[in-house]
C-alpha cells in the first residue's frame, strides 16, 4: 500500500452545496486551518481507479466518507477513508504541495484563503 497520495489519485473535486452526488463520487471533507481559526468544508471527490484497487482501500469494503485533515507546520495532509461502519478506516499521507495540485486541478480555492469567492 503506498503510504503517500497524490493529486492524480483524485479524478475530480468539487464543493459540495446540494446533495447531487453522481454515482461515481465520494462525500469528502476538507478540514483546513485559515486567518482567522479552522474550518470544515464538503466536497465530492472522484477517486482515480489506483486509489479504488489499492488493497487496503479494496479491503476496506465501501467507503462512504474521505477527511482531508491538514496537519501543523507544513506536515502532510493525512486523509482518512471510513467504511459503512464508521469503525474502521485507511489513513494516507498528502504532501501539501500535492494537495495543492489538487485544489489547482479543479479549479478551488479553499474558503478563507485569499482569492476565495463563492461560485
Amino acid at each position: 500500500m503506498p503510504s503517500q497520495l497524490s493529486a492524480a489519485d483524485f479524478l475530480s473535486l468539487r464543493m459540495q452545496y446540494k446533495n447531487t452526488q453522481t454515482e461515481e463520487e465520494w462525500p469528502a471533507a476538507i478540514e483546513h486551518d485559515f486567518a482567522d481559526g479552522r474550518m470544515v468544508d464538503h466536497y465530492f471527490v472522484v477517486p482515480a481507479p489506483s486509489l479504488l484497487e489499492d488493497p487496503a482501500v479494496k479491503d476496506l469494503g465501501e467507503v462512504v466518507g474521505l477527511l482531508f485533515l491538514q496537519q501543523p507546520d507544513g506536515a502532510p495532509w493525512q486523509v482518512l477513508l471510513h467504511e459503512t461502519s464508521m469503525v474502521r478506516d485507511v489513513t494516507f499521507e498528502m504532501p501539501e504541495e500535492e494537495f495543492r495540485r489538487l485544489l489547482e486541478n479543479n479549479h478551488l480555492i479553499l474558503p478563507g484563503e485569499p482569492g476565495f469567492q463563492m461560485p
